[in-house]
């Protein structure tokens, strides 16, 4: 007698349970540390906002009274050294204190007193050297020297620009002005060298014309400065090497 087969199941098998993310269950457990680095974040924004803020607010009003000072001086004198350096006291790090200092700086020079222009000066690119207006600074230094008749500290100033600031237009300036000192000191072939290097510029506009003119009037004061080029002074000739002797013979 065949023993029945059995009919097959139609109930599924059952599956393996897979480990799921329970969110709650993890966030339960670190909640203190999420909170914390939530804490932090949000700390900083506000810090920085807040900061931005205060350098807004800051800047506003050293504008507003840079102005105020600036436009009092129309009507009436312009405004002492002094003011504006107590603007650039009370608002340091603001731009608006920046050119208070370089405001006074010139308020010096323009009431001739070169020494205390020249310090105001070189203050200004020693706190702020990457300021766009340092070029201006560091040229006034050159020039307070030079009004002061410090001939060899304003020649070795006016270098400083040339060297330090070698794309700024400023550059041009400093060069005829360095190359009028020479000339006044009898230097004349460096005074030369500056006038030829300026008129031969293209981009110094009125400095390359202003050279051209001071090479021309050195030129007639002193003829021999101004020598074309030759064979005999721009030119080393040098002599052919003698071919070797052929009058010894080889022996046999």
């Amino acid at each position: 007698m065949s023993s029945p087969i059995a009919a097959p199941s139609s109930a599924t098998p059952p599956q393996e349970s897979q480990p799921q993310f329970d969110f709650l269950t993890w966030f339960e457990l670190n909640r203190l540390p999420l909170l914390c680095a939530v804490g932090v974040v949000f700390g900083a924004v506000v810090i920085s906002l807040f900061i931005r803020d205060r350098r807004e607010s800051q800047e506003k009003s050293a504008n507003a009274e840079l102005m105020r000072v600036l436009g009092t001086g129309v009507s009436n004198a312009a405004p002492s050294a002094a003011e504006l350096l107590r603007i650039s006291e009370s608002y340091r790090g603001s731009q608006a204190a920046q050119r208070a200092r370089l405001l006074a700086a010139g308020q010096y020079f323009s009431s001739g007193k070169y020494s205390e222009a020249a310090e105001e000066f070189k203050k200004f690119v020693a706190d702020f050297p990457d300021s766009p207006l340092a070029s201006t600074a560091a040229l006034g230094v050159a020039s307070s020297l030079d009004a002061a008749n410090k001939t060899s500290e304003a020649i070795t100033a006016y270098q400083s620009v040339i060297t330090g600031y070698g794309t700024d237009p400023l550059v041009f300036r400093a060069k005829l002005d360095k190359a009028r000192l020479h000339e006044a000191l009898n230097q004349w072939p460096q005074a030369m060298a500056l006038y030829d290097e300026l008129a031969a510029t293209p981009t110094a506009g009125m400095m390359a014309q202003e050279a051209g003119m001071q090479r021309a009037q050195l030129i007639t004061k002193h003829p021999e400065l101004d020598k074309p080029l030759t064979l005999t002074n721009s030119v080393k000739v040098v002599a052919p090497a003698k071919p070797a002797s052929s009058s010894s013979s080889t022996k046999p």
